[in-house]
């Protein structure tokens, strides 16, 4: 049975060392490289030709999501995944969007990561399930139209609409714009064409309803 050569690149020593003992006590993978920085990484990748790499976010002279930049370009088949201390959005996402194929909390459970490594060389995916409910939470975030999609109105007729729905009588809207109070009529005749609505209260109510105006 061959073994899944791994690269492990992390500048804690006594965790890589740690972790290249575990690594290397099983029949499946071997260690065949430890680097520090990204920059090495890199480096060794290129010389080594490994099957994964296990790689930290953080490290110094480059990091872990710049490094994964890197090899995207120069192995773009080799599998990275990344194995760190941050739980932070921001990370998990630049290292997805760098082309990692995996992102892992060095608390996940061994047969987790083992599981991961043993997946990656066929190009599977793999995530820490402690931190799926924030990538679904971004995508979801991401999938939502932004306030005032699809809205009929103008800019202007949105704001005079909202400050309908914060209680201004056409006069206050007219002094706040200043514009004359027969123009904010014409403006409000308008906006109750637009969103076949009979009254101001059903067009806020409509609005509000759509996402066009914010909930408070």
């Amino acid at each position: 049975m061959s073994h899944i050569r791994i690269l492990i690149a992390d500048d804690h020593t006594l965790f890589r060392r740690g972790l290249t003992s575990l690594l290397n006590e099983t029949a499946e993978f071997i260690v065949v490289g430890e680097a520090s920085t990204g920059p090495e990484a890199v480096r060794l990748a290129a010389e080594l030709k490994p099957d994964v790499v296990l790689m930290d976010v953080n490290m110094p002279s480059g990091g872990g999501v710049e490094a994964v930049r890197q090899l995207r370009e120069t192995q773009p088949t080799l599998p990275v995944i990344m194995l760190t201390v941050s739980e932070n959005d921001s990370d998990l996402l630049d290292a997805i969007r760098a082309g990692a194929r995996g992102y892992f909390l060095k608390n996940a459970e061994t047969e987790e990561l083992f599981n991961a490594l043993r997946q990656a060389p066929s190009g599977q995916a793999t995530l820490d399930p402690s931190l799926i409910g924030a990538l679904f939470q971004h995508i979801a975030q991401s999938l939502t139209p932004p306030s005032g999609a699809d809205t009929p109105l103008s800019l202007r007729e949105t704001e005079i609409l909202r400050l309908i729905a914060e209680g201004n009588t056409n006069r206050e809207i007219a002094t706040r714009l200043s514009v004359s109070e027969n123009t904010i009529k014409t403006h409000v005749a308008r906006i109750l064409e637009k969103l076949d609505t009979a009254n101001r209260s059903e067009a806020v109510a409509l609005a509000h309803a759509r996402g066009w105006l914010p909930d408070n």
